[in-house]
């Protein structure tokens, strides 16, 4: 049987259903699907040394936004090597094969250094000149592997054009509803917001939006609801929010909302919590930046936040089913792998 290495920041056993988990996990059980033994490799640890290295993290993430450059671990030998973490592209372009290298762009983070910069005084310098870093490397490194995945459309177009290596958009999968609630075509009153607040472009947003937005749903009388990992730290915020911690249904946190807030400015790639939101059609309020991440068809299920906080709400079109399963279910994203694989020169069963 063919192996495949799939390096990820955290292994099966501990990995967070968030965006980033959620597509290591995709990976593999795709290439499970496709014929590969599959197993993931995590650059981070938990033992007790990883937590005063965690500490060392959380002090440069306040003044350099995306990690530094890192080195590939010592894998087992592998037919294929999807590498997630773009701090160790280089090194895993010098120490292995480019015919069993695949690189999966999950976000560019020439973006994600950029964004936050801009949002942040302490990270505007570290961050602008992380971004011009990226941005050189990000012209580069595709042809270093076999083939290029990318979970976000801009991020496809901006670094697959006049490539020499094949490249896929792949959104990342998210899990099908049982069943779709109905929801009211008024002006929504509950609206969620579910999302990894241990991820910082997430605090950041989320911060914005209440900074500008936090009066005006008072006065509108609409309730926000946050969840997802790390939501606790909202409760110590000045602003009148409902908590609720992890949630481990996500089917009963979107049927408890009329919609959802993805007030996103900031990171890259394509917003998870916009797809499972689509899917399970719950309508979306975001920004461009969430837009950008979806193909353009799409744009029109995604609605605007100033719209839903001011007084030009309109009722959202709701995205056909066929076009959300052939776009963001597993069995579809387990194609585009296969396709992507056969067209990069692997070999399937």
């Amino acid at each position: 049987m063919r192996r495949a290495n799939i390096v990820y920041w955290y292994g099966l056993s501990e990995m967070p259903r968030d965006g980033g988990g959620l597509r290591a996990l995709a990976w593999h059980k795709a290439l499970n699907d496709l014929g590969y033994e599959a197993s993931i490799h995590a650059l981070r640890s938990t033992e007790p040394q990883a937590a005063k290295q965690s500490r060392l993290r959380n002090f440069k993430k306040r003044v350099i936004p995306m990690p530094l450059q890192g080195r590939l671990p010592n894998l087992p030998a592998a037919d294929l090597n999807v590498i997630t973490v773009p701090s160790v592209f280089a090194s895993a372009g010098r120490s292995l094969n480019q015919s069993t290298l695949l690189f999966d762009w999950m976000d560019l983070w020439s973006v994600n250094a950029r964004t936050m910069a801009q949002s942040s005084r302490s990270l505007r310098p570290g961050g602008l000149a992380q971004s011009l870093w990226w941005r050189r490397l990000e012209s580069r490194l595709p042809v270093k592997a076999a083939g290029n995945a990318f979970a976000g459309h801009q991020d496809f177009l901006s670094l697959s054009r006049s490539r020499r290596v094949p490249s896929a958009w792949l959104p990342t999968p998210v899990e099908w509803p049982e069943s779709i609630v109905p929801r009211p075509s008024k002006r929504p009153r509950r609206i969620g917001f579910l999302g990894n607040m241990n991820y910082p472009p997430n605090v950041m947003s989320l911060k914005q939006f209440l900074s500008t937005y936090a009066d005006r749903l008072g006065l509108m009388g609409m309730e926000l609801v946050v969840a997802g990992y790390g939501s606790e730290v909202v409760k110590s915020w000045t602003s009148q929010v409902t908590v609720l911690g992890a949630v481990g249904d996500v089917a009963a946190f979107y049927s408890a909302v009329d919609a959802v807030i993805v007030p996103i400015n900031h990171g890259g790639g394509i917003k998870v919590k916009a797809l499972e939101a689509m899917v399970y059609g719950v309508p979306i309020y975001g920004t461009e930046h969430v837009r950008s991440g979806f193909d353009p068809s799409f744009w029109k299920y995604i609605g605007d936040v100033y719209d839903l906080m001011n007084d030009d709400h309109r009722n959202l079109e709701v995205a056909p089913l066929r076009a959300m399963h052939s776009r963001f279910s597993e069995s579809s994203f387990t194609e585009g792998v296969g396709d992507l694989l056969r067209r990069s020169g692997f070999k399937l069963s």
